[in-house]
């Protein structure tokens, strides 16, 4: 009989037992298709196989923010610098159309009251 397999040594009680008899039945299969007798044939190839896709669970961005050595890296402060500068230019834009919009409203306003 083959010595117990790692994963036996750190089962306990009746799943020590299953482990041993999976092993055995593992080895019986492996012994039957090294002398021919069982030839495994499968209609796929790795290629199509795919692995599940886990919903993953929900994580709390606190970590992800706080206490990170990534924070300090100049690249990364440099980007952020970059992003919070094109949202001032972004929004001072915004503001130059909104007025200048009113101005357009304003005067149309005008001339449909002289008319």
């Amino acid at each position: 009989m083959p010595p117990p397999s790692p994963r036996a040594s750190r089962s306990i009680g009746g799943v020590l037992e299953i482990v041993e008899e999976q092993d055995i039945a593992i080895g019986a299969v492996a012994d039957a298709a090294a002398i021919g007798e069982i030839e495994f044939v499968s209609d796929s190839s790795n290629n199509d196989y795919h692995l599940p896709i886990r919903d993953l669970p929900p994580r709390q961005h606190g970590h992800e923010a706080g206490g990170s050595s990534s924070a300090t890296d100049p690249t990364l402060l440099a980007i952020l610098e970059w992003m919070m500068a094109d949202q001032q230019r972004a929004a001072e834009e915004q503001v130059r159309r909104d007025r200048a919009q009113a101005a357009v409203n304003g005067a149309m306003q005008t001339r449909q009251d002289e008319l």
